[in-house]
Formats: structure tokens, sequence, C-alpha cells
């Protein structure tokens, strides 16, 4: 019983950090793509340079500006 248990725990862990892991590369991906746009394209869908990690973190528009150098 308790080998069951911990390998559906053992799992449930993998299962986690796979899904972190890919949540991650997708993210960075998005990234990318759109520092790869010109300032003006990234006006266009509202967004400014220093605001894209927040953007496509989903963080408020409030704290996208701020938090990442103060």
């Amino acid at each position: 019983m308790e080998l069951a248990v911990s390998t559906m725990t053992l799992a449930a862990v993998l299962k986690r950090w796979s899904m972190a892991y890919l949540s991650r590369r997708l993210e960075q991906a998005a990234i990318v793509q759109l520092r790869a746009l010109s300032d003006c394209e990234l006006k266009d869908i509202g967004l400014r340079r220093c605001e894209i990690e927040g953007a496509v973190r989903n963080e408020p528009k409030s704290e996208r500006v701020f938090n990442r150098y103060y």
C-alpha cells in the first residue's frame, strides 16, 4: 500500500515539474517573439518594450513597469 502511495506521489510531483517546465518554456518563447517586434508593432498591440515580461506573465498593468527594475 505504501509503495502505491509513494508511486502516485512521485508521479504527481513529476507531472507538476513537467508542467512548470513547459509553462516556463512557453513564456520564454512568447517573450522572445515579442522582443523581436518593433516599437511601433508593440504600440499597436498596446505594449511598451518594458512591459513585455509582465504581459506574458499576466501581471496587472500597474505592476508591469516598475517591479522589474526598482
